[in-house]
């Protein structure tokens, strides 16, 4: 059995900065993800001087969204009373954020570049899917730093352990460890959307298949945490995950069978046959 000790959520200090682990692990994340959608934008013949310009298209949209989406889903931590209140909302390096308004945010930064150089959108969102699962699964070491993004409480002291759960020492107590089991279920998927990625000959179903696979890992999570959203009794993460979940896997499926027909994934000509 693992043993994980929680650590300083600040890494170092440089004067009045201080350098925090989450923000360490995020960069990471998204640097190893850019690096994996680089190396497959080979097999797509897409430039790496494109590659470069949609990082600095996509990175800051996804950053901006996934920050206004957790705010937006937790206005009671939000209540701006002055002008330090309003620099709050945008403390990303202190934790809080939403992959689930990533996604849309670097879709839209990814638009904006591929109509920019003239590039099909869906082949690009393929080139992205896989390190984008691989870049999640990583980051969710940056919650990790910041013990957040926990579970349920776990009283049963043969589960008070690493993987089952993190000792919260806000909370004085075990709680099930649901970024760990987010990751390695992100790690499968990668292994899965990689396999799709160099296997399939249809535009967009790898991205396809990573909205599928994403949407069912968070509605499972969603089940777990202990600070989901809810209305009514009713999970919004859950139903909504669940929803978008079933979408996506009928949008993938008629893909598959040819009932949407999304054109052949392009590929670079071989040696000898460019004009």
């Amino acid at each position: 059995m693992m043993c994980l000790q929680n650590i300083d959520p600040i890494a170092f200090e440089v004067g009045t900065l201080s350098v925090r682990w989450y923000g360490i692990f995020i960069t990471l994340a998204i640097l190893i993800g850019y690096g994996v959608a680089c190396f497959n934008a080979k097999k797509r013949g897409i430039s790496l001087d494109f590659m470069l310009e949609l990082f600095l298209w996509v990175v800051p949209f996804a950053i901006l969204f996934a920050r206004l989406s957790y705010v937006l889903f937790h206005p009671s931590d939000f209540i701006v009373h002055s002008w330090s209140d309003v620099v709050e909302i945008f403390a990303i390096w202190e934790g809080g954020i939403s992959i689930l308004g990533a996604i849309p945010g670097g879709a839209l930064g990814a638009f904006i570049a591929c109509k920019r150089n003239k590039i099909r959108f869906g082949d690009v969102l393929d080139v992205i899917a896989p390190g984008l699962v691989l870049g999640q699964a990583l980051g969710r070491w940056g919650n990790f730093a910041n013990q957040e993004l926990y579970g349920r409480a776990v009283t049963d002291a043969a589960y008070q352990k690493f993987p089952f759960a993190v000792y919260i020492d806000a909370q004085h107590g075990w709680f099930q460890a649901t970024f760990f089991y987010e990751m390695v279920l992100n790690l499968i998927g990668f292994a899965i959307i990689m396999t799709v990625f160099y296997r399939s000959k249809k535009s967009l179903m790898t991205f396809m298949t990573y909205i599928s696979w994403y949407m069912v890992v968070r509605a499972i999570m969603e089940v777990f945490r202990d600070d989901a959203v809810s209305v009514g009794g009713i999970r919004i993460g859950v139903l909504g995950c669940s929803i978008a979940a079933a979408i996506a896997m009928i949008i993938t499926v008629l893909i598959y069978v040819n009932k949407i027909r999304t054109g052949a994934v392009s590929v670079p000509a071989p040696k000898g046959e460019e004009k």
